[in-house]
């Protein structure tokens, strides 16, 4: 059965030339069909006159076939079944002029009739599937064609076949054959099946295979990675190993009016060695749907996806806080013209500002605050370390007691690996923001919530994209240690995480991802520069530089004094702690504010140690102490 799927105009439509060939063809089937059919039957009772008019009753019965449906990419049964369609219409046809419309032009005997119909059926049929058979062979021996292996042998791999051959957008691709486990089949629409996945290597020298293509819907991760894998030690034509590309799952294929032409590349989350974080949607329902939520730092990484995905709930309002207009203004347009979402307002303001922020709250009164805004570049704030504070500390504390200042059910705090065991300014204002958050719970009918994961896959300024920028470059990619190791999200995974900490969380908790095993950094250079089609030393270098300002090797997900306990989410867990009295806290943030006002930053970092002992920074910043005491 033809399996068509929309990939643009006509894919199933052909060239004018050819179709007028295909007519040609018809018509002289129908007239060299018809001159014979007497010498078949012995018959002969009609003139070259009336056999020419019935081999016109037959061409034109079946010629609508070239106009709607003809195609000399395919032949199938529905192709067939209009052939055959086609000549019982001629012969009904060529019935009406013999026995219910008297006419001069046509005394024919029923068995030409017959026979002329069937013997252009059988013709036309044969010559359809010989054009496809010659175009077939034509395009599996082009010595231009990249040619792609397809892993899996279901209806995902039968569709990219058949559109290979019919797309013309596709006709630079030559599927060389399949590889599958376990599946006792021997063809895919005419493509052998030339073994199984791990065959691939031994196939891939083989048949001199470019690309690998995955055609199996949610193929599992460790699937997807074991085929790169195995396709790091082969070789294409061009010297680099194939790439690997992924055919749309059924979810994609089903919205947004994606086709399986679109096979895409490797995604950047395919680095990760876990399966994605799964949410329970229905838990979050309650709290956003018809709602009034506010996202801080909205222009940003997490905070867009926030939005976005906060606006699937359909809230009653969305509040977008952020300082860079430029970043509001981008996400505000998105959520307007991609997700058709416009109960938005943008509220422009620094979050340490107190009667800003107050201003904000006390106007739309939101149900649920995700805290989102941050300074988060490590080396920066290690030579900017009261503005860290300032945002960091003080734009939490702010935000908080505005937040239970407007009677806020959930206050969900974003924070991050490196406030364990911090060694850089960073880290260390991250956990005095948890500490101050934990410090709020019982005071108010506000909920606070704290929610800590890993870095963030592609996030602007991320390791991600600056390797992909190096790749395109030419190299060498950069990085500051071989043995450092770091956990990693997907920015969706990130997002999903805080919407379910958000609806589970309690008051005062500190809620953690189970984020895997952590990454090394290396392994992730190398695997960017292979998804980019390149060898890395041989194409594309990496290069060790020094560990920076405030960095460690490897990062952590709980402190020395923290336990943990399971909650109801397998992938979510919540770090017991003792938290800290905000009287205690309080005084600090006194002191704290005031060595920050005189960027004093010696006494703000010996205040922060008081509350977080566990900061330890490696390197202190030399180049700032040189440059004050100058």
């Amino acid at each position: 059965m033809q399996l068509t799927l929309p990939s643009g105009p006509s894919v199933r439509g052909i060239r004018p030339e050819l179709r007028f060939g295909l007519l040609l063809a018809d018509l002289f089937i129908c007239v060299g069909t018809v001159f014979l059919a007497p010498e078949v039957g012995d018959i002969h009772t009609m003139g070259p006159y009336q056999l020419l008019f019935l081999a016109g009753l037959l061409f034109l019965s079946g010629a609508y076939i070239q106009f709607r449906y003809e195609s000399a990419r395919t032949f199938d049964l529905h192709d067939v079944l209009r052939l055959l369609f086609g000549a019982l219409a001629g012969v009904a046809l060529a019935f009406a002029f013999v026995w219910w419309i008297p006419s001069p032009l046509l005394h024919a005997s029923g068995r030409i009739v017959v026979i002329a119909a069937m013997a252009a059926f059988i013709a036309r049929m044969f010559l359809r599937i010989g054009l496809v058979l010659l175009r077939k062979r034509i395009l599996n021996h082009r010595p231009d064609a990249q040619r792609i292996i397809v892993v899996g042998v279901g209806m995902s791999a039968f569709s990219l076949i058949r559109e290979i051959q019919e797309d013309r957008n596709m006709m630079m691709l030559s599927v060389v054959g399949c590889v599958d486990d376990g599946i006792a089949v021997k063809r895919v629409d005419g493509v052998r099946i030339l073994g199984k996945v791990d065959d691939l290597p031994a196939l891939i020298a083989r048949h001199r295979v470019d690309s690998v293509v995955v055609a199996i819907p949610a193929a599992p991760l460790q699937l997807i990675n074991h085929i790169k894998e195995l396709c790091k030690s082969s070789r294409a034509p061009n010297g680099s190993p194939p790439t690997v590309k992924v055919v749309p799952d059924a979810s994609q294929l089903l919205s947004d009016n994606v086709t399986i032409s679109r096979i895409r590349d490797i995604r950047l989350e395919d680095v990760l060695s876990r399966e994605p974080v799964v949410v329970d949607t229905a838990a979050l329902r309650p709290h956003l749907e018809n709602e009034v939520v506010l996202v801080t730092g909205a222009g940003g990484s997490i905070g867009s996806e926030l939005c976005r995905q906060i606006a699937t709930f359909n809230p009653k309002l969305l509040v977008l806080l952020g300082h860079g207009e430029n970043s509001l203004f981008a996400i505000e347009g998105e959520l307007r013209t991609k997700y058709h979402f416009t109960r938005t307002r943008m509220a422009l303001a620094d979050v340490a500002d107190g009667p800003a922020i107050r201003s904000i709250f006390g106007r739309f009164r939101p149900r649920v605050v995700f805290h989102a805004a941050a300074h988060k570049h490590v080396p920066i704030l290690e030579d900017n370390i009261c503005e860290a504070v300032r945002n960091n500390i003080f734009g939490t504390r702010t935000v908080a007691l505005a937040a239970s200042a407007a009677g806020v059910a959930k206050f969900v705090l974003l924070s991050t690996d490196k406030a364990v065991n911090p060694t850089s300014v960073m880290g260390a204002t991250k956990r005095m923001a948890e500490l101050l958050c934990q410090s709020f719970a019982g005071g108010s009918s506000t909920e606070f919530v704290t929610v800590r994961f890993g870095n963030v896959l592609g996030s602007r300024g991320s390791v991600v994209p600056i390797f992909k920028e190096q790749v395109a470059s030419g190299g060498p990619v950069t990085i500051t240690h071989r043995e450092m190791k770091r956990y990693f999200m997907t920015i969706p995974e990130a997002v999903s995480l805080v919407l379910q900490a958000m609806s589970m969380g309690r008051d005062g908790e500190v809620l953690v991802l189970d984020m895997g095993q952590p990454i090394k950094i290396i392994d992730l250079a190398e695997s960017i520069i292979r998804l980019s089609g390149f060898e890395p030393y041989r194409d594309i270098g990496i290069v060790e530089t020094a560990m920076r300002p405030g960095e460690k090797l490897f990062e952590e997900i709980l402190t020395d004094s923290e336990d943990f306990s399971r909650t109801s989410h397998q992938r979510l867990f919540i770090a017991k702690q003792d938290r800290l009295d905000y009287s205690r806290l309080g005084f600090g943030l006194k002191r704290l504010a005031r060595s920050v006002t005189a960027s004093d930053w010696r006494t703000t970092l010996a205040i922060i140690r008081e509350f977080v002992p566990e900061y330890q920074p490696e390197r202190a910043p030399e180049h700032l102490i040189t440059t004050l005491s100058s």
